[in-house]
C-alpha cells in the first residue's frame, strides 16, 4: 500500500500493474540474469510479476533472514549465491545483476569487492549492481532515475567507432514499428536501437557506437548525460508529450540533427486530428479520466484529446514540476477527490484511474505502451474506443443479470 504526501487514501500496488517493476526494466539488457538480494517480503511482488508476464526463468532470489542482516555475512552468502547461479547454467549469462534492495542501503555492503570477486571467477561475465529502492521514491534520487543510469554505467569505457545508428533512452518498452521517429530512421538508412527489442548482448555493447542519443523519457536524462560525457554521443531529451506542437518539434529536432529530410508534418497532423475527431464522435456521450501512469504528462493528452471533441473529466496527476528542461526529480502526491463507486459513464485511461473510478471501461496504457507521437494518439483513440465497445457490453450485460435476479 502506498499513501500519497498529502495524506490521501492508500493506494494498492498490484504486482501486475504495467508489468514493468525494475526487474524487467533491467532485463532489458539482453542475455541477461537477476539476483535479488532481499527479504523475501520484498521479493514477493518480483515473482509475481516475473510469472505474470513469463520472465521467471531470467530471476533468482537469496531471502536474506534476520541473521544474515544483523551478522552482515550476507556479503559472503552473495557471492556464494552468485556463484551457484552461474554454475547451473550454461550458456551462462553475458550479464549478472546483483539487484540489492533498500536494506542493503542502511547496512553498507561493499559491493565492488563482490563485483570483483565474482568477475574474477567467472570473466566472461559483466556483473553488476542495481538497487530496487523505493524508499527514495521522494527524493532526488528517484528509483527510475537511478536506475536508467546504473544500467548503462556498466559498459566498457572504451569509445568504439560510430555507426548509423540512434539509440532510444529512457523508456523501458521499444517503441512500434510504426511510430514516426522509427519509420524515419530506418527510411534513411539508420538503426533504431532499443535494447528491449534485442536478444542479443552485443546490442547493449553496442550502444557506444550510436551517433545519437534520443531520451523520451525524463527517467533517462543522467543516462544520456553519462552517454555524453563517456562516448561523445550527442544526446537529445525530446520528452514524449501527446502535444502536436512538441511532437512536431521532437521530428523537427531529429531530423534537423542527422540531417534527414523533414516528412509532411501538416498532413500527419491533419490526418491524425482527422481520426481523433472521428472517435469522439462516437464516444461523445463518454467521459474520459486520465492518470499519470498511463502518460507521464496526461495534461498534454488532455488538451490534446480535448481540442479534437472528447470529454476529459478529470486527471489524476503526479506533480514533478515538469515545466523545467531537466526533469529528473519532485514530490508526488494525487490532488484529486478519489471515489471507490462503480462508474459506468467514464474511460479510465491507466489503471489508477480506473481503480479510482471503478468504471468498466479502461485502457491497460502504462508509459505509453511504446507508442508515440501522431501514430501514438491514433493508438489510444482507436483503445478509447474499444474500451468504450467492450466496457458498454459489460454493463449490459450486468443489467440484464440485475433485472433477471
Amino acid at each position: 500500500m502506498i499513501t500519497d504526501a498529502a495524506g490521501g487514501l492508500p493506494r494498492y500496488c498490484h504486482p501486475y500493474h504495467g508489468g514493468w517493476d525494475v526487474a524487467r526494466i533491467a532485463l532489458d539488457i539482453p542475455e541477461s540474469r537477476i539476483l535479488f538480494v532481499c527479504p523475501v517480503s520484498c521479493a514477493r511482488i518480483i515473482c509475481l510479476n516475473a510469472i505474470k508476464y513469463d520472465y521467471k526463468d531470467r530471476i533468482d532470489v537469496l531471502a536474506l533472514t534476520e541473521d544474515d542482516i544483523v551478522s552482515g555475512n550476507y556479503e559472503e552468502k552473495t557471492i556464494e549465491a552468485a556463484c551457484e547461479v552461474l554454475e547451473q547454467h550454461s550458456p551462462r549469462p553475458k550479464a549478472l545483476i546483483l539487484y540489492v534492495s533498500c536494506i542493503d542501503a542502511m547496512l553498507g555492503n561493499d559491493h565492488a569487492f563482490q563485483t570483483e570477486t565474482i568477475m574474477e571467477r567467472y570473466p566472461d561475465v559483466n556483473c553488476f549492481v542495481l538497487k530496487m529502492c523505493p524508499i527514495t521514491r521522494y527524493s532526488g534520487d528517484l528509483p527510475l532515475v537511478s536506475l536508467q543510469h546504473d544500467m548503462y554505467a556498466p559498459l566498457p569505457p572504451e569509445q568504439v567507432p560510430k555507426k548509423k545508428q540512434v539509440v532510444f533512452i529512457g523508456t523501458n518498452i521499444a517503441y512500434d514499428k510504426d511510430v514516426e521517429l522509427i519509420k524515419l530512421l530506418e527510411e534513411n538508412g539508420y538503426k533504431a536501437l532499443h535494447l528491449q527489442a534485442s536478444d542479443f548482448y552485443e546490442d547493449y555493447l553496442d550502444v557506444r557506437a550510436s551517433s545519437l542519443a534520443l531520451c523520451l523519457m525524463p527517467f533517462g536524462k543522467t543516462a544520456g548525460e553519462l552517454l555524453k560525457e563517456r562516448y561523445d554521443i550527442p544526446f537529445l531529451p525530446y520528452f514524449a508529450r501527446y502535444d502536436i506542437n512538441a511532437i512536431r518539434q521532437t521530428i523537427t529536432g531529429l531530423c534537423q540533427a542527422l540531417d534527414l529530410p523533414l516528412p509532411d508534418l501538416d498532413r500527419m497532423e491533419e490526418e491524425t486530428r482527422a481520426y481523433l475527431r472521428k472517435t469522439a464522435e462516437e464516444i461523445k456521450d463518454c467521459e474520459i479520466i486520465i492518470d499519470s501512469s498511463a502518460d507521464l504528462f496526461p495534461d498534454a493528452l488532455r488538451e490534446t484529446l480535448t481540442s479534437c471533441g472528447f470529454k476529459v473529466k478529470r486527471v489524476y496527476a503526479d506533480d514533478i514540476k515538469r515545466q523545467a528542461p531537466d526533469i529528473d526529480s519532485g514530490n508526488i502526491y494525487q490532488p484529486m477527490t478519489r471515489r471507490y463507486a462503480p462508474s459506468e459513464d467514464v474511460i479510465a485511461l491507466g489503471m489508477v484511474a480506473s481503480s479510482f473510478e471503478g468504471t468498466t471501461k479502461t485502457v491497460n496504457l502504462f508509459y505509453d505502451n511504446g507508442w508515440w507521437g501522431f501514430y501514438g494518439l491514433r493508438k489510444i483513440a482507436e483503445s478509447l474506443l474499444q474500451a468504450y465497445r467492450e466496457g458498454r457490453s459489460a454493463a449490459d450485460v450486468r443489467k440484464l443479470a440485475l433485472k433477471d435476479a
